[in-house]
């Protein structure tokens, strides 16, 4: 680890059952789904990035990456007991790393970009007391989010489906910070059919 000593996590583990395909290897234009948002952090100040993905994930969206030793691969064998435990599989690797704290991306947002993971980069390492750095929109938290190195218990505390956003809406809420981000458009998600046929006809 060197730098600001942040992995991202970039949670890829998902069923894509609303989706009824693998979201992560559709095409938009001349790339992945799944490739957009981790272009992005492998792009940024991060130091390392941890792609969690499920069993029986072809990869596809990982192969433009292969050269880039930045980053490494991690399949969680229990992804079907919801999101936390593909997050919990990340934190458990950046733990061990002796990270300071990960920044936690989800695989079907396109649209984040190195820009808003090097904001909250910047803002860790400008920060002396923080447990989180979140991202927002007109003060709605939003991911991604940095959860500093005190958090990883109550991050491995986390059941089912419970997202890390669970952590930052309870008690702990007014011990973090937060990143404005004007254009919602950064926040977009993609689950459904419609959905990814509307962000084609946006990109034309």
């Amino acid at each position: 680890m060197n730098h600001s000593g942040l992995v991202g996590i970039y949670l890829a583990a998902g069923k894509s059952s609303r989706m009824g395909r693998s979201k992560l290897n559709l095409p938009v234009e001349h790339q992945w789904l799944g490739s957009m948002a981790f272009r992005a952090a492998l792009e940024s100040k991060l130091d390392v990035n941890i792609a969690v993905t499920r069993k029986g994930d072809s990869l596809q969206w990982l192969a433009p990456f292969s050269k880039n030793k930045s980053w490494r691969y991690l399949e969680c064998l229990v992804a079907d007991r919801g999101q936390s435990a593909s997050l919990q599989a990340g934190v458990r690797v950046a733990d061990e790393m002796g990270a300071a704290g990960v920044i936690v991306l989800l695989a079907d947002q396109p649209f984040v970009t190195s820009k808003m993971i090097n904001q909250l980069v910047d803002k860790f390492e400008s920060s002396h007391i923080v447990s989180y750095i979140a991202c927002s929109h007109e003060g709605m938290l939003k991911p991604p989010v940095l959860f500093t190195r005190s958090l990883f218990p109550l991050l491995m505390e986390l059941t089912g489906d419970q997202g890390a956003r669970a952590i930052i809406r309870g008690e702990i809420k007014e011990q973090g910070k937060q990143i404005e981000v004007a254009n919602d458009i950064h926040f977009l998600d993609i689950d459904t059919e419609e959905e990814y046929q509307s962000l084609l006809k946006r990109l034309r």
